[in-house]
């Protein structure tokens, strides 16, 4: 187990070297040497000498492993590495201390004198590989009772020096440290943890596992829980939101509870048809542990379908329409729906599946009376569908009780009856925030129709028309709404009280938009929250342009930041968010494997029924007591509202029978993925894209797929992700080189003048005129760029709904041709089945060509060798 210099690995050594000792953020800054002391409690003062006597040790070895235990956790490896210089060594000596997870409190301490020993001078002398390595950051500095302390040899510059002082049967650490680097409360929480380490070493046997020492204790330990416990719910019992729904009902049947296009619809109506529903259901058994999927488009229809579920005491599952039918044949399999509900635009796709169907269009103005059904705490309200690890549909399950309480939650944070548009799908969990949030205080819902969602200039006017108050979108959604209003008039938008963004990282740049154009009269919040801790967790208001964060806690959720062994870690230190409290899911429909890995004991919370979630997500508690999202540490993404993970496409790939390796990667925009196959040359992207589609969401495939000889790897053999997003940014840029806007000369006709503005957009270089744009790699949101690319290209611009309903180049180019009305002539657009035959013949044309160009090398280039 011993660290000797030779048996290390070279590049994991050369990186300890290099790293900031406290973990903390990167920062240029350096500035005047700083001093700190902090004195041992007496009952630990004494305690360093009796650790030592008993394992046979000096109290510098105690002092060196306490220090690796504390550096090791901070920054999430088990090597360390430290200069130190103690009374019997001249100069500075280098100690490497690898801590592998299962050591003893004996392995450590015989860990920290083999390392010791093996250690050198930083240049010259043993071992000569020393002289390779980075300058150490930090030092451990050893002074004996009575001795002055050592100096600093010339040119030694830390920006951490730690002095363990021995002081008769005592210690005393203090810190010399770079003071602008590092605050003061920074350093003296570090001391306290070594504090807190050296404690546990003097009361641990020598069998005593290192990973049961607590390093965050105290007064470090009960802020870091006071930071992330929410605002306490209140002491009685929550009722189901369904019930709070028709107690609204009841006393204000008049009020407008929701609008959607033409339809309209009051407390009173939406009351009655959700419980002639709920009868309707009931007659075909339908009760309470059963499961009813939603196969609706958005809709006042679609708001009385779920609340007619709940009142039959069943948990609602939905799905989108847009998803192919095969997912939606998985949601519903995997889910065991007993039925489903419908609309008559999707009445033909529902009859499919072999279920029994209740037609929401055919109850409505219906009035009947359901038997009283008493819903439980622990009864499901609703399954909501996230992508997993292996591609397949994972159904997480959201109690009444959780449900109940983030909604409380949510009434407490955005007080009032609030005028809401809906535009999150109601497959979506942030469509729960909306729906019940909205209706158990009374509010009023504008449910966005789908044409009215693709077309933000149509939603900037329903805002202005119903004077909306509450919205909630991804960011990417806020950004276009935003440029709509600029175009329209930001008056428009005067009438909103608050935005609530979520399902992606929020931009300092949309902040600074949000405001410069709204002023400070909208609020601006950043919600954050997985759907297995029902829709949010925590939440940061803006009231002006401020560095993004995620913010803190809702009421009754508790946020921790954890090491790998689930341990409290300092604030401004990085790691894996886990959540408890009320809104914790109960867990994954029929994979108690995968609930019990993700739901475990909160040790926290001082209940030992609680339970947290292992978010997965890599956070740090910043100076001012918010949390810093930083990424994911698998490789899952959010790409417009998907929470797609990058393993299921690949995999996905991986499946396909040409593919004999793939990886896939994030584009620089974060609106797409990209992937990259090692392939035989027969297969086109768009052979693998088609097959795809068969069983994925459009979100989740591959905007571009290029061909490569063979993935690129790192020294370790890992597929090289670093290189593959260079290749991928390389390769869209050039494309819009090729195509410069306004090039009227280069494309002397309408269509290629079309085809140009497709070029810049998609960030490709030849577009067939008879290819669907979806089938080359666009997605909704590019929708708005084309709008703008169009306009230039052309001067004509089209609404992204005439641009949904004609979605090949001829068809666009017939669309400006008639000034961009939609209801002019346009050319015919081609069927699924002959635009998929089209497209696959242009890649395959394409692809011929590339191969004969380059012997099937990518258009990207050969993976590097």
């Amino acid at each position: 187990m011993a660290c000797s210099l030779p048996a290390s690995d070279g590049r994991d050594l050369r990186d300890a070297c290099g790293a900031h000792p406290l973990g903390l953020a990167e920062t240029d800054s350096s500035g005047p040497v700083r001093r700190t002391t902090a004195l041992l409690p007496t009952d630990v003062r004494v305690s360093p000498q009796a650790t030592a006597d008993r394992h046979g040790c000096t109290v510098h070895s105690v002092g060196l492993a306490a220090l690796a235990i504390v550096l090791s956790r901070r920054a999430g490896h088990a090597l360390t590495v430290t200069d130190t210089l103690t009374t019997d060594t001249t100069v500075a000596v280098p100690v490497a201390v690898r801590l592998p997870s299962g050591s003893t409190c004996t392995d450590l301490l015989t860990e920290v004198r083999s390392a010791y020993e093996n250690g050198g001078p930083r240049s010259g002398g043993r071992p000569a590989e020393w002289s390779d390595m980075p300058a150490r950051r930090m030092l451990l500095r050893h002074t004996a009772d009575g001795a002055g302390p050592l100096p600093l040899g010339p040119g030694d510059e830390y920006e951490l020096v730690v002095d363990l002082k021995e002081r008769g049967n005592a210690v005393e650490l203090s810190a010399e440290y770079d003071g602008l680097r590092y605050p003061e409360a920074d350093v003296l929480r570090f001391l306290g943890e070594m504090q807190a380490v050296l404690s546990a070493l003097a009361n641990a046997e020598k069998d005593s596992p290192v990973d049961d020492m607590q390093s965050v204790v105290g007064a470090e330990r009960a802020e870091l829980l006071a930071l992330g416990r929410g605002s306490a719910l209140p002491a009685a019992p929550l009722e189901p939101v369904h019930v709070a729904v028709h107690r609204q009902a009841a006393e204000n049947p008049g009020a407008v509870a929701v609008v959607s296009g033409g339809d309209r619809l009051d407390y009173a109506g939406l009351d009655g048809w959700a419980e002639a529903l709920s009868k309707q259901l009931q007659a075909l058994g339908v009760g309470p542990g059963d499961r009813v999927g939603v196969l609706a488009e958005p809709s006042v229809a679609m708001i009385a379908g779920v609340l007619g579920v709940l009142d039959a005491g069943a948990a609602y599952v939905p799905v989108d329409p847009s998803q192919p039918d095969d997912r939606v044949t998985a949601v519903f399999s995997d889910a065991q729906v007993s039925a489903v509900l419908t609309t008559a635009t999707l009445r033909d796709r529902a009859s499919g599946l072999g279920l029994p169907a209740v037609d929401l269009d055919g109850t409505a103005g219906e009035t009947a009376t359901p038997t009283p059904v008493s819903c439980g705490a622990n009864d499901a309200a609703y399954l909501i569908y996230t992508s997993g690890t292996t591609g397949e549909p994972k159904g997480v399950v959201v109690e009444h009780a959780q449900l109940a309480a983030s909604t409380s939650a949510r009434r407490s944070v955005y007080p009032g009856r609030p005028v809401f548009l809906l535009v999150s799908p109601l497959a979506f969990d942030s469509s729960a925030a909306g729906i019940w949030g909205t209706l158990t205080a009374g509010g009023r819902i504008v449910v966005a129709q789908q044409d009215e969602v693709r077309d933000t200039e149509r939603l900037v006017k329903l805002v202005e028309e119903h004077r909306v108050t509450h919205l909630l979108c991804v960011p990417s959604l806020h950004s276009v709404l935003l440029d709509a209003a600029e175009s329209l008039g930001a008056h428009r938008l005067r009438c909103l009280d608050t935005v609530v963004v979520a399902g992606e990282p929020l931009t300092g740049n949309l902040l600074e938009r949000h405001f410069g154009l709204l002023g400070e009269t909208a609020s601006l919040v950043n919600e954050y929250g997985p759907t297995e801790t029902t829709v949010w967790a925590s939440y940061r208001l803006f009231e002006q342009a401020a560095s993004p964060d995620i913010g803190g806690p809702v009421p009754g959720a508790a946020l921790y930041v954890l090491d790998d062994d689930r341990r409290l870690l300092p604030r401004g230190v990085t790691g894996e968010l886990a959540v408890g409290g009320a809104g914790v899911a109960r867990g994954y429909f029929g994979r108690p494997d995968a609930t019990e890995r993700a739901f475990v004991r909160d040790p926290f919370a001082g209940d030992t029924h609680a339970r947290m979630y292992l978010t997965g997500d890599l956070v740090r508690w910043s100076a001012e007591g918010t949390l810093q999202f930083l990424g994911r540490r698998d490789h899952q993404v959010k790409i417009r509202g998907h929470r797609i993970e990058i393993g299921a496409v690949e995999a996905a790939l991986h499946g396909l029978p040409a593919v004999r390796d793939a990886a896939v990667v994030l584009d620089d925009s974060r609106t797409s993925l990209v992937g990259f196959v090692s392939a035989r040359h027969s297969t086109t992207q768009e052979d693998m894209r088609t097959e795809l589609a068969r069983t994925l969401s459009a979100a989740t495939i591959p905007a571009r797929i290029h061909l490569l000889d063979r993935l690129p790897r790192t020294a370790n053999g890992k597929v090289d992700r670093a290189a593959l997003s260079a290749m991928a940014r390389d390769a869209a840029a050039p494309a819009a080189r090729r195509q410069p806007p306004g090039d009227r000369t280069a494309a002397a006709d309408l269509t290629a003048r079309v085809a140009t503005a497709w070029g810049e957009v998609l960030g490709i270089s030849e577009v067939p005129s008879t290819v669907n744009f979806f089938d080359l790699g666009g997605h909704s949101l590019m929708m708005f760029r084309l709008q703008d690319a169009l306009e230039a290209q052309t001067g004509v611009r089209p609404s992204p709904v005439d641009l949904f309903r004609h979605t090949t180049v001829a068809a666009q180019a017939a669309l400006v041709r008639e000034g961009g009305d939609g209801a002019g002539s346009a050319a015919p657009e081609p069927r699924s089945r002959d635009r998929r035959a089209l497209a696959l013949q242009a890649r395959r044309r394409r692809a011929s060509r590339t191969d004969d160009a380059s012997d099937g090398a990518s258009p990207v280039g050969k993976a590097p060798r």
